[in-house]
């Protein structure tokens, strides 16, 4: 075959630089998780825009101190924001089947 390297999807950017965070967990200046990045195999021109995202959907952690941007993704953090959605999500249930007993129980007066 010929020498093209395959290109890398969005999603397994995402996922190679947070296995970069998550294999050595430490902390990180921009500079250096784009070094890492791009050893593990992603695009250099994209990695700061990916970080960005990663920060913005709450599975990577920034810190400004001084002048500098701090980076940091621990892997119990994405367990954490599940198990949280979990329980958010079995309380909308919940109201959701108080709802449709109230309605349940209303249906009968409603029919005459």
């Amino acid at each position: 075959m010929s020498g093209k390297t395959k290109r890398m999807s969005a999603d397994e950017k995402r996922q190679a630089i947070l296995g970069v965070y998550h294999r050595t967990k430490e902390v990180y200046t921009e500079k250096e998780i784009i070094s890492l990045a791009a050893k593990a195999g992603v695009n250099q021109n994209t990695i700061a825009d990916i970080n960005q995202a990663l920060v913005d959907d709450g599975l990577v952690d920034k810190e400004k101190i001084g002048g500098s941007n701090y980076f940091w993704s621990f892997p119990a953090k994405k367990d954490r924001l599940n198990e949280l959605a979990h329980e958010d999500n079995k309380k909308k249930i919940e109201t959701i089947k108080i709802s449709i007993q109230q309605a349940e129980a209303r249906l009968p007066a409603a029919q005459r």
